[in-house]
């Protein structure tokens, strides 16, 4: 490339020559993994690293070299590179091109997106004789503009005039249920009302609703409402009118002339559509174009449609996707009996144009729908309708992967509800999860798309935001408090106020971890409580803070820890540990919990970070070992406790004289107790690890090595150390339903630790489908929130759970 060339044309060359290196490796990636076409991507970024011209834009000139730096990283590794090395080096090349395609004037915004993009909210019509405030009002905190027409002639009025995006009508006018109804029908007669219509009725019958759907009723609730019912309604079926590119279908056919007849019918009615010639490329457009459905052909000629559809079901990511599948009608029976791809159905061809589509359209909307509530289920929470902890983690941990390429900087805001406990305690729950509510509708109108929400945990709402720093982000602050603590909560008769804290913390490269993020978040967040005036801290330098500054934060921690220790405002909590091989004993792990003085409770890891290796750490480990053989002692089941030790109590040489004290004193066997130590602390303190263990074997005491199978050497260690239980780190079990590569290294992991004499446990358990394969693969013991949640009590039937 000529140093000569025009800005121009260098961009259009660079644009050109990414194209390739994507193309190549979006078939490494979920075509075919081959080690000399890597070699050739290889090849390809260091063209490009070295045609770049002097005098480059400087950020483009550092993504190319990091490009060509991180692959040349992965071809030295040999091998097939890791997943945390896949996911950089898709994130370099989508920052690469993101860069030259902003460059050209064009927004790389028009890339289809995971999410639709949402326009304005569309006008909301309520057509009632009452003021349906309540309803209303959830309506105008979710962002609607409401009009409110409290009679049937200037509803009609109006309506002529033009139509809002959404009718709820309260059909029990004094004038009778039967002229509200009629208003409507007369309105999708004369001028093709076309807007959805939500009928509000006393009436539950049978003939109420027949007469509803006859008028054009798109939903029907029945009173008293349910307001949150009606609004999550509403939102599905303003969809199509509040994203753009709202369908999406994929067409796999091998034959172009019949695919593209197909998208052109599509396209017709509203659809956009994009054609697979070539089938085995299928993952990788689904992963660009991100479809709401697939309309494959069974009947290719590169591959078995059966055995294609069963790969598209078995991805990770495509395994609620919906899929149509087309054959001819003498294929139909052996296709039926082969077929194993869940949330398929099949066509018989030639389908006529209009059946086709309207089965498309039919499975869209169905689709969506469950995609939306499944998305609410399981990322979002439910009171507040924001993220959920474990959604805001994920993303979290993924935009730090990102940063330096298109995002130069990361804050995380923490935004306590200081008084949300008092209105809890004063008003009852019912009314605080309300004012949670109505919050977070407040919050989301402050921030933009790219800038997520969670509620983190009871009180505390959390927003990530990139690129934003110093002043524009103390601003955005600003305006967060403003919108949550300016004007009343409105709870029925109840007009309440909010008080928050906010705490932000800020990361500008990769070498800060998710969770130090989050710990200097709410660190802040404890700061800001503490200060006068506008009750926003932020922490300036979060990769390499200032001695004093960490000091300072250090020593609040340490201080509020040894404040909770002395008024004991600590207590236990349990979680059970079951058998998957019909072994009825009770085994549970016994967890702390801290509580400030305002009644806040305590992010545990943000406390454990601190204190782990000060001497306030073995006071909180002595407090849960004494407090746990109290419990052993009151109890007549002969009960098996697992807990935590912190790296502070490794160096403990007086534990053992001790421990061995308490347990004669209460009567109780050593062996009910077994000390868990994480893999990562035993590699690091191995000298600590074998005076520690020494004293609790001598006692009888069980020993588990936790978050095992990450090391550098895990079983070398292991067979060092020796153990009694070992518990998988969580890793294993995370999707292990749709990782068949996992599930291998898993089965011979057990197979090893089974030689070595170890009972295997599974933690982080969440859900039914990893039931079986763990028990096929010979784990012992399972741990999980699929069995319980902690408890105070240890109240878990051990004797009814049979797996």
């Amino acid at each position: 490339m000529s140093q000569v060339d025009n800005p121009e044309s260098q961009r259009l060359r660079f644009l050109n020559h990414l194209k390739l290196i994507e193309d190549l490796w979006q078939k490494l990636y979920y075509v075919k993994w081959n080690a000399k076409s890597f070699a050739m991507l290889g090849r390809l970024a260091q063209d490009m690293a070295k045609n770049i011209a002097v005098g480059s834009d400087e950020s483009l000139s550092n993504l190319v070299a990091q490009l060509e730096q991180h692959v040349k990283n992965c071809l030295t590794a040999s091998g097939i590179p890791r997943e945390p090395e896949r996911q950089r080096l898709t994130a370099l090349i989508d920052a690469l091109r993101h860069r030259l395609v902003a460059e050209g004037g064009r927004s790389a915004s028009d890339e289809p997106r995971t999410r639709p993009l949402l326009a304005p909210q569309p006008e909301i019509f309520v057509i009632a004789p009452d003021g349906q405030s309540s309803l209303i009002g959830k309506l105008e905190d979710s962002g609607y503009r409401v009009r409110h027409l409290t009679n049937l002639i200037e509803a009609e009025e109006r309506l002529n005039d033009r139509v809002p995006g959404a009718i709820i009508l309260d059909v029990d006018f004094p004038e009778g249920a039967e002229v509200a109804t009629a208003l409507i029908a007369t309105l999708r007669d004369q001028v093709g009302l076309r807007a959805p219509v939500l009928f509000l009725a006393e009436r539950n019958d049978m003939s109420a609703r027949l007469e509803a759907v006859r008028a054009g009723s798109t939903a029907y609730f029945n009173k008293p409402l349910d307001c949150d019912e009606v609004l999550t309604a509403l939102r599905e079926l303003l969809l199509p009118q509040t994203s753009e590119s709202y369908y999406r279908v994929l067409i796999v056919n091998d034959r172009p002339a019949e695919a593209w007849e197909m998208a052109g019918a599509l396209e017709e009615e509203g659809i956009t559509p994009r054609v697979v010639i070539q089938p085995l490329q299928v993952l990788q457009d689904i992963q660009r174009f991100r479809p709401d459905l697939l309309l494959i052909d069974l009947d290719i000629k590169e591959i078995s449609g059966p055995e294609l559809a069963r790969v598209i079901a078995q991805h990770r990511e495509c395994d609620v996707l919906p899929m149509i599948l087309l054959c001819f009608p003498a294929d139909t029976a052996h296709y039926l009996m082969d077929l194993d791809a869940p949330g398929a159905s099949v066509l018989a061809k030639p389908v006529p144009v209009s059946h086709l589509c309207w089965e498309v359209k039919q499975r869209l909307r169905r689709a969506r729908t469950l995609r939306v509530r499944l998305g609410a289920l399981t990322d979002n929470d439910a009171v507040s309708g924001l993220y959920n902890r474990g959604r805001f983690l994920m993303l979290l941990e993924r935009a730090i992967e990102t940063l330096g390429l298109r995002t130069q900087s990361l804050a995380v805001v923490f935004i306590m509800l200081d008084n949300l406990r008092a209105i809890r305690d004063s008003a009852g729950v019912a009314t605080a999860d309300e004012v949670v509510g109505q919050a977070a509708n407040r919050l989301r109108q402050i921030l933009n798309y790219e800038q997520p929400s969670a509620r983190f945990s009871d009180a505390i709402f959390t927003v990530m935001i990139p690129n934003l720093l110093g002043e524009p982000l103390l601003r955005l602050a600003r305006r967060i408090r403003d919108a949550l603590e300016t004007g009343f909560y409105k709870v029925g008769d109840q007009a309440l106020l909010l008080r928050t804290s906010i705490g932000i913390s800020i990361a500008t490269d990769r070498s800060q971890e998710h969770l130090m993020l989050i710990q200097g978040a709410d660190s802040a967040c404890g700061l800001a409580r503490e200060a006068k005036g506008e009750r926003i801290y932020l922490q300036q330098n979060v990769v390499a803070p200032k001695r004093d500054q960490e000091m300072s934060s250090r020593g609040r921690v340490l201080s509020q820890v040894k404040e909770i220790v002395e008024h004991e405002r600590t207590w236990l909590v349990f979680q059970p540990i079951a058998s998957m091989r019909g072994d009825a004993n009770e085994r549970y792990e016994v967890l702390l919990r801290l509580r400030d003085s305002e009644g806040q409770d305590l992010i545990p890891g943000s406390v454990f970070g601190v204190v782990h290796n000060h001497e306030l750490g073995m006071t909180l480990d002595r407090w849960v070992i004494e407090h746990a053989i109290d419990m052993l002692k009151q109890r007549q089941l002969a009960t098996t406790l697992f807990i935590k030790i912190l790296p502070i109590t490794l160096k403990d040489r007086t534990l053992s004289g001790w421990l061995r004290e308490r347990l004669e004193q209460a009567g109780v066997e050593a062996q009910r107790i077994v000390f868990e130590v994480a893999e990562s602390v035993a590699e690091r303190n191995m000298r600590d690890m074998f005076g520690f263990l020494s004293g609790i074997k001598q006692l009888g005491c069980g020993f588990c090595l936790d978050r095992f199978g990450r090391g550098t050497d895990s079983l070398g260690l292991l067979k060092n150390l020796g153990a009694d239980y070992i518990k998988l780190d969580m890793y294993f079990v995370n999707q292990l339903s749709k990782d068949r590569v996992k599930q291998t290294q898993l089965r011979e992991l057990v197979q090893n630790l089974e030689t070595l004499g170890a009972l295997t446990i599974v933690g982080g358990v969440e859900d039914v489908q990893a039931m079986p394969i763990l028990w096929s693969l010979g784990v012992d013991l399972i741990q999980g929130f699929f069995l319980q949640q902690p408890y105070r009590e240890m109240s878990y039937d051990f004797s009814g759970a049979a797996f």
